[in-house]
């Protein structure tokens, strides 16, 4: 026991060692982060490594402080975890549970022969795997020697009565280590619900790993839990300022000035501990995609992410000493908004909307900083129709309530049979129509195709510019876009001459300002803020009013 430990404390010393040094100080080293990179409809039938820095790999667990226990080994620099079914290679998409679409007839069979011995190490197991021409495994707690990869029982049972062993598979939680492209078993791994294959790049310990996993790559270490005995759900295992490194690079250019990149680390690492925890059910903290935080590994990181990111380590975004929900997007346009204008939240006092005028300042770097959206009266019918609305067909579209940053609050489509269709909140004002930003305006006007209209005095009209109709009240008011008339038996819109062809429909134009949510900290904002001189924390606090930094 005391050998055993030893062993978990310089695992733990190793990933501390990694860390930069104001991390190691503040502390973080001592919660790793475990990122999700495949997991519920995208978990695997078999998962690739490949060494980028450093060689080989560790195979073990991980206990209840997330300490790397290890209990195997392998010299191999491209190796393959497969779940212990039978899975077969393909040239271009890896290992997969059905050969007929494959391209290849490398079979990983998930029966054995277990031959009868007790080696007490994994040094004793890999000795007498390797005279046999075998594989050591890890089977709840004790190692074995097997030999095989049989895609049947009776083809394993066959094997064992010849080899004077016994058949031999797994439980549903079983792993094998293969050497990527074939069928050869490096090492077994099977720990039962309980504890999950962890593969730790590198065997030496004197060079800092880094690892290709699906075309991109990775500090730390893989863990591969098979989550209900289903297919392979892989986290990735690293210290949190690594973590923060990744996201930041992936977030904000590391072009961008640094106070804009030590806010996006503080807001990244408050984000991470806030939301720590939401995807406790599939065995991992949090998601690589923008579901949490985009987070592809360590591709584009740098000395100037790594430093801000160090530099910052340890410091959260508190408010009334509580981490805060730390929302951040790309760009306000001129004003970012109150959560519940947004998504329908109760007010927080640090998410509420505030008039933002950083970003004009560099507005000629922001590519949407202006853009605009088209589209016909038909469209938008077709648009609220796909989304389940019983409308007739659209013939207005209007702004009714903006906020007091400016952003749209609320919308309304006109039919022709006279109904409103109303949206709020982000929803309906930016995502029912695919738009970048709540931040726009709209505008009408007519597609024609020579149509012309009949007046009351026989003459024609080729537009309705200019033109107004005076109701029953003796008000006047202005004709705008494909003007229609109601009638007993409907909406009628008003005719062409015989002969000529009908005035088209209407069109609206939205033109718009920003890209995202507008909740929190506008990334761009950051960035013009550190242009003009702006410290992180001054940064924060401007987007998140009311919060400290520590």
């Amino acid at each position: 026991m005391r050998q055993k430990w030893l062993t978990v404390l310089c695992t733990a010393a190793l990933l501390s060692a990694f860390l930069p040094p104001a991390a190691r100080a503040a502390g973080t080293e001592t919660v790793p982060v475990l990122v999700g990179l495949a997991y519920g409809s995208d978990a695997l039938d078999g998962a690739n490594l490949k060494n980028d820095a450093g060689s080989g790999y560790r195979f073990g667990y991980l206990d209840t402080d997330r300490n790397f226990c290890p209990v195997g080994e392998t010299r191999e620099t491209g190796v393959s975890v497969v779940k212990t079914q039978t899975v077969w290679y393909g040239t271009y998409n890896g290992y997969t549970s059905y050969s007929d679409a494959v391209t290849s007839d490398v079979c990983v069979g998930c029966w054995h022969v277990q031959l009868p011995l007790a080696p007490a190490t994994f040094e004793e197991a890999r000795a007498a795997a390797d005279a046999a021409g075998g594989f050591p495994a890890w089977i709840d707690g004790a190692y074995q020697v097997r030999t095989g990869a049989y895609a049947t029982r009776e083809e394993a049972q066959a094997a064992a009565d010849a080899a004077g062993g016994t058949a031999a598979g797994t439980s549903s939680y079983g792993v094998s280590v293969v050497k990527t492209g074939t069928a050869k078993i490096l090492f077994q791994f099977d720990g039962g619900a309980e504890r999950s294959l962890t593969v730790q790049p590198g065997t030496d310990g004197t060079t800092r790993p880094v690892t290709w996993f699906k075309g991109n790559r990775y500090y730390g270490a893989f863990q591969y839990r098979r989550v209900g005995g289903g297919d392979l759900t892989v986290s990735n295992l690293l210290p949190l300022e690594d973590y923060i490194n990744c996201v930041v690079s992936r977030e904000m250019s590391r072009s961008w000035p640094l106070e804009a990149l030590k806010a996006q680390a503080v807001c990244a690492r408050t984000y991470y501990e806030i939301n720590l925890g939401r995807h406790n059910a599939s065995g991992f903290d949090i998601c690589s995609t923008t579901h949490c935080q985009a987070y592809y590994g360590m591709g584009e990181t740098d000395s100037r992410t790594a430093q801000a990111a160090a530099e910052t380590a340890g410091l959260r975004v508190l408010y009334n000493g509580t981490p805060a929900q730390t929302y951040y997007f790309s760009s306000s346009g001129g004003g970012t908004e109150d959560v519940r204008n947004v998504w329908g939240s109760q007010s927080i006092p640090y998410l509420s909307g505030v008039a933002d005028p950083y970003e004009a300042a560099v507005s000629d770097k922001i590519s949407y900083w202006s853009w605009s959206e088209t589209f016909t009266a038909a469209q938008l019918t077709e648009k609220l129709q796909a989304k389940g609305y019983n409308c007739a067909s659209i013939v207005d579209f209007q702004i009714t309530a903006t906020t007091p940053t400016g952003n749209v609050k609320s919308i309304a489509f006109l039919d022709a049979n006279g109904k409103s269709w109303p949206f709020t909140k982000e929803g309906g004002v930016r995502n029912l129509l695919g738009l970048k930003s709540m931040r726009y305006t709209v505008s009408a006007s007519e597609k024609t195709s020579g149509g012309v209209y009949y007046t009351d005095g026989g003459g024609t009209l080729t537009s309705m510019s200019g033109v107004y109709a005076i109701g029953g009240s003796g008000a006047a008011a202005r004709i705008t876009g494909n003007p229609y008339v109601i009638t007993g038996s409907g909406t009628q819109f008003l005719p062409a001459p015989t002969g000529s062809t009908s005035a088209g429909e209407n069109v609206f134009t939205v033109t718009g300002s920003g890209w995202g949510h507008s909740v929190g900290m506008s990334q761009w904002g950051a960035y013009a803020m550190a242009q003009q001189g702006k410290t992180f924390e001054q940064i924060l606090t401007f987007y998140y009013p009311g919060t400290e930094i520590r």
